[in-house]
């Protein structure tokens, strides 16, 4: 053949074609435990990740959707040539639609979105029957969610993908991810796909899955809560605190009533945001209890100072009437009640400590 002119080249490029498809059934898969074609012949499907951005996170129905870029390799020895014989021809791209494909799934998923057909896609045939193609899919994966740790929550989870139908001995499912892939972040979310990949053979009733796993973390990025959720509600804690021991005794049932009301309507806000986010889980949410406790704190401190109020004045009384009497404890009683600025210090004091140490211990979170 003369290689000179585009029409000769398209010429020898029928011939081949002809050639190889003339007696080619692309139904049938060229696999056989005993080596149908060559000695111990074994088909090998491989996968690497070429790129993956996350799209989308979702908690309540523990879902994450992952765009993916995937080249698929694999060998059909049906499709072989000398290259001497059609001009050195050393690859031809066919569609994909033409030749056999593995049948090759995602697992663990609930939905697949390829973003072109077979019919679109480029297969690229070597001469020794080696075909390569890369496919793009959005892929919808499940995962058990661990929310208990949220907003500092770390995700395990897992690629899935499967070869049905083929027996172990003819068949292998191997996987890497590329050196120069990128892994895209979410706004929200970190991602990290390990190149250490995990697989394993289930077989019942003559029939067998190959089953492989990327495993990923996902880390969730907390700015957004501790900026706009988590220091405003340790302020507005803080806020009240100050407004329920420092004001004054005009109206104090009516005050630390107000107060306390409060911190119960802007806590539910929380708690409704939490309720929208986030699956049912068994263990409540570090943030669900960080506010479980501010409200504790807060009510505690409503009631103490209604409550030591109270037994202020009822302690003033009783001290007053035994003036005579100049035991440590008395005159202990006599020097807090006539002072009720130092009562209210003290309190403020111990249930600021607490408030602290909530804020404390939920930040003590992040670094797990």
């Amino acid at each position: 053949f003369n290689m000179n002119t585009t029409m000769d080249f398209m010429s020898t490029l029928r011939i081949l074609k002809f050639d190889l498809f003339s007696d080619y059934d692309k139904t049938l898969a060229p696999v056989h435990y005993k080596g149908a074609f060559e000695q111990n012949f074994k088909e090998n499907f491989s996968m690497m990740i070429t790129y993956a951005k996350l799209t989308d996170v979702n908690e309540r129905s523990m879902e994450f959707s992952f765009v993916l870029g995937m080249m698929l390799m694999y060998s059909d020895p049906r499709l072989t040539w000398n290259p001497a014989k059609y001009n050195n021809i050393s690859h031809v791209y066919m569609t994909l639609d033409q030749v056999w494909f593995p049948n090759f799934h995602p697992c663990e998923s609930s939905s697949i979105t390829y973003l072109s057909t077979d019919g679109d896609q480029v297969a690229k045939i070597f001469p020794n029957g080696d075909i390569r193609t890369i496919r793009q899919a959005e892929i919808v994966y499940s995962c058990g969610f661990d929310t208990s740790l949220f907003p500092f929550d770390v995700q395990s989870c897992g690629l899935c993908f499967t070869l049905n139908g083929y027996d172990p001995n003819a068949f292998t499912f191997t996987a890497t991810i590329d050196s120069g892939a990128l892994a895209t972040d979410m706004s929200e979310w970190r991602v990290t796909i390990s190149n250490i990949t995990t697989s394993f053979n289930y077989c019942a009733h003559d029939l067998c899955q190959s089953v492989l796993h990327y495993s990923i973390i996902l880390a969730r990025n907390p700015q957004f809560w501790i900026g706009l959720v988590i220091i405003p509600i340790f302020m507005l804690g803080f806020l009240i605190l100050i407004g329920l021991f420092f004001s004054g005794q005009e109206n104090l049932v009516k005050n630390a009533i107000d107060f306390g009301l409060t911190t119960m309507m802007s806590m539910m806000v929380v708690v409704g945001i939490l309720n929208d986010s986030l699956s049912k889980i068994e263990s409540i949410p570090c943030l669900g209890l960080f506010v479980l406790v501010q409200i504790s704190v807060t009510s505690i401190a409503v009631i103490t100072v209604l409550i030591t109020d109270k037994m202020r004045r009822t302690l003033s009384v009783a001290a007053n009437s035994k003036e005579h009497e100049s035991s440590r404890w008395w005159l202990a009683v006599r020097s807090i009640t006539r002072d009720e600025r130092l009562l209210r210090n003290i309190l403020f004091v111990i249930f600021a400590l607490l408030h602290l140490a909530n804020f404390v211990w939920l930040l003590t979170n992040q670094v797990r």
